[in-house]
């Protein structure tokens, strides 16, 4: 299992999903050997094709294949992006799982507060704007903001059907959704923008303490006072139950 952190965020924030924690298995104990892709701050269609290059790396040095991956965050890009850049490579992966991903990207006035919280470049977070020439490429399309109830809202619209990924490719979208900030994010990524508007097959954490950092165990004092996040060891088990399980049920 190799796991792909958010840009410019240390691997050794998957330590809990992997290793568990007072107790309570991480994916190891369920027999799986994780490894995970150094920490970069290049922008994202560079970061893919060293990605391709490090799975080729992996080969080499005899590691069996296929491989699961798992992205968190912008790491969730990454892993799809090498889908969509090497279709022709999809018999490498078996499962591509996507944890808190905004698969068709964030909007602009996001972007200074998701740099601060993610310790992002801002050459990396420019690929993520929605209007982005890469989230075009990204998804085989772009979009438009459609406004509804007396303009009050605006809804995201793709222009046309997005390429997902190879036919053959098994993808999970795990979603944080806290009933408090109405039901359809993790207080940083929205439910469509993770699931590409349902297209990717998805698996919801609901509940109070299933923002986008607690979804993966990680514990940031500012980031959490800053975004009014709660903290517990309940979620991040649920996300290592949903990855167990798809990977279980859909064998390779």
């Amino acid at each position: 299992m190799l796991m792909v952190p958010g840009y410019n965020e240390p691997p050794n924030h998957f330590n809990i999903l992997a290793e568990g924690r007072d107790g309570i298995p991480g994916l190891e104990q369920y027999g799986f050997r994780c490894t995970t892709f150094g920490q970069h701050d290049d922008d994202l269609r560079d970061r893919i094709d060293r990605f391709a290059v490090h799975l080729t790396d992996l080969r080499r040095q005899g590691h069996p294949f296929p491989i699961i991956t798992v992205g968190y965050s912008l790491g969730g890009l990454v892993t799809r992006g090498f889908l969509r850049a090497y279709p022709e490579r999809s018999a490498e992966i078996s499962h591509t799982i996507m944890v808190g991903t905004p698969n068709w990207g964030v909007t602009t006035l996001e972007m200074p507060h998701l740099t601060r919280m993610l310790r992002i470049p801002d050459k990396a977070m420019g690929d993520m704007d929605v209007h982005s020439d890469f989230m075009r490429w990204f998804n085989g399309t772009g979009g438009h903001w459609r406004f509804v109830h007396d303009k009050q809202h605006r809804l995201w619209e793709l222009e046309s059907e997005p390429v997902v990924g190879p036919p053959d490719a098994k993808m999970l979208a795990i979603v944080g959704k806290i009933p408090q900030r109405g039901g359809d994010n993790d207080g940083l990524v929205w439910e469509d923008s993770a699931t590409l508007g349902g297209r990717i097959y998805e698996h919801a954490l609901v509940g109070p303490h299933c923002n986008h950092m607690n979804i993966i165990g990680h514990f940031d004092i500012m980031i959490m006072l800053s975004k009014g996040f709660l903290r517990n060891d309940k979620v991040w088990p649920m996300t290592v139950q949903a990855m167990v399980k798809f990977i279980r049920e859909n064998p390779a």
